[in-house]
């Protein structure tokens, strides 16, 4: 049977064929197209942008229906906690007690305010150390204290000036501490930027290759944090969202605009003209971006799972930045693409084409042929043959490896790191420090125990608090009681219990479940155990209890797009396995760097802390989504030669030797813009940071160059098995159409393909669906294309061109299997093309 010809007006990649041609041939409209945007959303977040705020409320939970409770029926003891902490050098708080009460009462005085008691209000308030040298007035706030910005912190700082005038240290703590905190990200951007510019200078070899992925991620990371901005005024986002937004942007904004560039200078290289090559770049790896990118969009919404709206507001945060990326990459790189030219060919190729006097398209193809046979033998190609000839001693050392490094997963300790592990130049560190010196540590977290009286006499209910009170302060771990205060309705009481550990501390998070579980219920009343505390260990057990869930989703979806993109349910399965692998090594890390202390000055953090329940969520969310970027790009390469060659361990090395380079140094960027953000004084970036910056260089290491060459040579042929039963049932998703050839005399002055399906790559086709599918008219340019391919074919007697391309290829299985006939002459198209090609 003849050869198919090929559907044009449906498939994905013809569509982003189309759109990357026009990005190329239009460029100017793009760019300009692309600046207004950027300038407009930077406008539109300086006049309407809103502010990010933590929020750690976890709806329906114990300590948010309390906390609920006192704002409605007692709104003076309500609201968000914070201290303003007081510490004479010499002598006593209580020789400036004047000072101090002026500070106080003119903190009452501000906006959002609700009370702020000094501490000296009442003789006995507790509010004074024993030693009379610290004391902290209680303030709260109608507004989270996150949200008030550094102008707000400037009237504070002028509130409190009387007390600092009278010689007194005066640091914020609690919720007090973390107003008119704002993120500084430049430094870790600038320091990702130029490492970045100065890997894709050593990929590339040319000034202007390397420059369009940084300027593709400068316009789309900008567009998407002021788009993040915007929404901020309608939704709340946590102050950590633009942080991780940033972060993971810029990695994949590069990568992506790295991943068309290399594409397109391979067929550059390869002497395809500019257009028809910037429009096949985007056809072929523009289609692995939308699936790779969609699967981190995906799979970082599936954070609200954890049902959690922190969480998945920083989901949403960063699925926003990636989806502007992929934008920017489908359309501002080939833009770019389209006024660089030929300038993005190394300065070595093209200073020979100059001394030749030849134009850089004739040289290129003339080299195209010997660059294209060095690609399958290449030291990439070599190293993947080397483990394909032995798997089994590479799969089990890698697998080794990867459990090692996950062994401290299994100690891991879940919770919210407290102000203690703030760095000493915070107000919110120093006062914590100050109130653990004259309070104890517990005072930094205190409960407060919110009570639904009965309808029963006042002296009942007060003989009811009292025995109440009286069974939580007997309680083991509780420091202090407070007297319980009654609201003038008579229906709710609320008392606060004061750990003696820290807000952080294991011992914390049981002292709340026991009073939840054990000590309040002896009295069949409704309470509640609320405040800052003992919200955190509602979030983290909320969050905990999702995790199984998340995993399984994020696995679900990758496991379906992968299957639609290989037709492999082997290959979807594989992935899932060394993707939790790989992340359960980064986990390990994260454990032994922040709760074992392992190396932990080197990065600048001084003490041991918890792992937040949500960085773990975060972490696989993200490193699952973004490991797919380069099993998609890999195996899209390996797939393509299977299909050309129909020897599945001379399509690994193929597929190694083509795209090993690029995925590298797209992996190498990637790690040093994650690793840049440790420079982050928040514990919790630095834990992303490092965590994200492992798991990607593990896997691009240890699973992509080992345990993927390996696995693939041990399941042979196997790998690409797909039920048959499934064939029909799964939408057929094709990534890479093909190798790269050199160009002819015709296609250069046409500055399109040769023709509409590459060399070496057969159209895969039922014979039902070839009889029963109407033949698609063809193009008069593709047409006219191929016409000049065969008499510049045949004239140059290029043995690439004379590559049979019917074949048997609507005889071939539904499952990919080879084409009849044995493998075809040399796979091309290496991703990383030598500089010098």
């Amino acid at each position: 049977m003849g050869a198919r010809t090929r559907r044009r007006g449906d498939s994905m990649n013809n569509l982003l064929e189309r759109l990357g041609g026009f990005a190329a041939r239009r460029h100017w409209i793009v760019i300009i197209a692309w600046v207004i945007i950027l300038g407009g959303a930077l406008l539109a977040r300086h006049v309407s942008g809103g502010e990010f705020v933590n929020n750690y409320t976890v709806s329906g939970s114990g300590s948010a229906l309390g906390l609920d409770r006192l704002n409605q029926d007692f709104p003076q003891q309500g609201g968000y906690a914070g201290q303003i902490v007081f510490h004479a050098k010499t002598g006593t708080v209580s020789a400036d007690q004047d000072a101090v009460n002026q500070a106080t009462s003119n903190v009452a005085k501000l906006p959002d305010v609700i009370k702020a008691v000094s501490p000296f209000a009442s003789p006995n308030s507790g509010a004074v150390s024993k030693d009379g040298t610290i004391a902290y007035s209680s303030v709260s706030w109608s507004v989270n204290p996150s949200s008030l910005d550094a102008s707000y912190l400037d009237r504070l700082n002028q509130a409190v000036a009387p007390a600092r005038s009278a010689g007194l240290q005066v640091e914020y703590g609690g919720g007090a501490g973390q107003i008119g905190q704002v993120t500084h990200d430049l430094k870790s951007e600038l320091i990702g930027l130029t490492c970045a510019l100065v890997l894709l200078l050593f990929m590339f070899g040319s000034l202007v290759a390397a420059a369009i992925p940084l300027l593709s991620a400068i316009f789309s990371v900008g567009a998407g944090l002021s788009l993040l901005g915007l929404l901020a005024s309608a939704t709340t986002f946590p102050t950590t969202a633009p942080t991780i937004a940033t972060l993971l942007g810029l990695g994949v904004a590069v990568d992506y605009g790295l991943f068309l560039m290399a594409r397109h200078r391979e067929q550059m290289d390869a002497g395809m003209g500019l257009i028809a090559s910037a429009a096949r770049a985007e056809g072929t790896s523009g289609a692995a971006i939308v699936v790779a990118g969609g699967t981190v969009v995906i799979s970082i919404l599936g954070l609200y799972v954890s049902g959690v709206a922190f969480v998945g507001a920083l989901g949403l945060a960063a699925a926003i930045v990636v989806a502007v990326t992929m934008l920017a990459a489908l359309t501002l790189v080939p833009a770019f693409m389209g006024v660089a030219g030929n300038n993005i060919r190394s300065l070595s190729a093209r200073l020979r084409a100059r001394k030749a006097g030849i134009s850089a398209q004739e040289q290129a193809v003339r080299t195209a042929a010997a660059t294209q046979e060095q690609h399958e033998h290449s030291a990439f190609a070599r190293w993947g043959r080397k483990v394909s000839e032995r798997p089994w001693p590479w799969a089990v050392a890698s697998v080794l490896v990867l459990v090692v490094l996950a062994i401290p997963l299994f100690s891991i300790t879940l919770g919210q790191p407290d102000n203690g592990t703030n760095p000493t130049s915070d107000s919110s560190r120093r006062a914590y420090d100050l109130i653990s010196e004259g309070f104890g540590p517990g005072a930094n977290g205190p409960l407060a125990v919110v009570v639904k009286l009965p309808q029963q006499s006042s002296s009942d209910n007060q003989s009811l608090l009292t025995t109440m009170t009286h069974d939580v302060a007997a309680t083991a771990g509780v420091a202090s009681v407070s007297p319980a205060t009654v609201n003038q309705a008579g229906t709710t009481a609320v008392f606060s219990v004061v750990p003696t550990t820290r807000p952080q501390a294991p011992e914390t998070e049981d002292l709340v479940n026991r009073l939840r579980d054990d000590v309040l219920p002896k009295e069949h009343v409704t309470s509640y155990v609320t405040g800052t505390t003992a919200g955190t260990v509602d979030f983290t057990e909320r969050i905990t209890g999702r995790m199984v869930w998340l995993i399984l989703a994020v696995v679900v979806i990758a496991f379906i797009l992968l299957t639609m993109a290989f037709r492999s349910v082997v290959i979807a399965t594989k992935a899932a396995i060394l993707n939790l692998l790989s992340i359960g090594a980064a986990y390990g890390v994260i454990v032994a760097i922040f709760q074992w202390g392992w190396g932990a000055s080197l990065i600048g953090v001084h003490t041991t802390l918890p792992i937040p329940a949500y960085v773990p969520m975060l972490v696989f969310a993200i490193v699952f989504g973004l490991s797919m970027d380069y099993e998609v790009f890999l195996l899209s390469r390996v797939h393509e030669a299977w299909i050309e060659t129909g020897d599945p361990h001379r399509a690994v090395a193929v597929g190694i030797g083509a795209t090993a380079r690029v995925i590298t140094t797209a992996a190498a960027i990637m790690v040093v813009v994650f690793a840049s953000f440790v420079l982050s004084t928040d514990p919790t970036v630095k834990m992303l940071a490092i965590g994200m910056a492992f798991a990607v260089l593990i896997d691009a290491s240890l699973v992509r160059m080992i345990l993927v060459p390996s696995v693939m040579a041990l399941l042979d042929e196997r790998a690409w098995w797909m039920p048959r039963w499934l064939e029909p049932i799964v939408p057929h998703l094709e990534l890479e159409e093909g190798t790269v050839e050199p160009a002819s005399a015709a296609e250069q002055a046409a500055g399109r393909p040769a023709a509409e399906e590459p060399a070496g790559r057969p159209v895969v086709t039922t014979a039902t669906e070839a009889a029963a599918e109407p033949a698609t008219e063809i193009p008069a340019d593709v047409a006219n294309g191929d016409a000049a391919e065969a008499t510049a074919g045949a004239a140059t007697g290029d043995a690439a061109k004379a590559r049979t391309r019917t074949g048997a290829a609507t005889e071939a299985s539904p499952r990919h299997e080879p084409p009849p006939g044995g493998p075809a002459a040399p796979v091309g198209g290496a991703a990383g093309s030598e500089p010098g090609s």
